[in-house]
């Protein structure tokens, strides 16, 4: 298989041999794609200040198997101007996707998804609620969520109710008034307006019992360093 100037963001790089790189991307056209860049580490070599998250590219590709090898490499826009906390952020949705999107599973949409996403972390002043709808889209993407709208009978969500999630139902209407999550928080994932910050907190907590449930209890790094972010 040959590819010529494919959309890509990298998503996590390391070292692979003394002279080389091995490189999560994602891409349209592939998904998640485990890439060998041959040579980059060496000092004449351009690709480690190119390879880099948050940086659109435009890769040329060869081979088969679960690695490609990358032939070529250049900038498709100016890289992303992510600072502090909101490194943290992207970081976060690299993350994500390295655990939970299988490679070589397309998502066109997903793809550009994404790179919204990025963009709307340069500047936001909402970091949590960005990540949140993130995190709705991935897993609605990857046939993970539920519907936000309407509980495990089909019926719409009181705003004013509570509820729990079970994995084959989806929410369940629930008489404890302090557990679960609630209606109103639940309708904002479904697109009625943003979160109240108590409620923001509270899908917090559901997309890291969501998220969790699809890694199987192991917890993901970036969890640690992401705490500030929940405001």
């Amino acid at each position: 298989m040959r590819l010529q100037e494919q959309p890509a963001f990298v998503l996590h790089r390391r070292q692979y041999s003394e002279s080389s790189l091995l490189i999560e991307a994602l891409t349209p056209d592939l998904g998640r794609v485990g890439l060998i860049a041959r040579g980059a580490r060496g000092s004449r070599s351009a690709l480690p200040a190119l390879l880099q998250p948050f940086q659109e590219l435009r890769l040329d590709l060869f081979g088969s198997g679960d690695l490609l090898r990358l032939t070529r490499a250049d900038a498709a826009a100016p890289a992303l101007r992510l600072r502090s906390e909101r490194t943290l952020a992207g970081l976060y949705c690299n993350e994500l996707l390295v655990r939970l999107l299988p490679r070589a599973d397309a998502h066109p949409a997903l793809f550009g998804r994404y790179r919204d996403a990025l963009v709307e972390l340069v500047a936001t002043p909402a970091l949590a609620w960005t990540l949140r709808c993130f995190e709705r889209d991935l897993l609605v993407a990857l046939g993970y969520a539920s519907d936000f709208a309407v509980d495990a009978q089909g019926q719409s969500l009181d705003p004013q109710g509570r509820y729990r999630f079970e994995p084959e139902r989806g929410f369940v209407a629930i008489a404890d008034a302090s557990g679960g999550y609630s209606g109103g928080a639940l309708l904002a994932m479904a697109g009625n307006g943003e979160p109240l910050p108590e409620q923001l907190r509270e899908l917090r907590r559901l997309f890291r019992e969501l998220i969790s449930q699809q890694l199987r209890g192991e917890p993901l790094q970036s969890w640690g360093l992401m705490a500030g972010l929940n405001r």
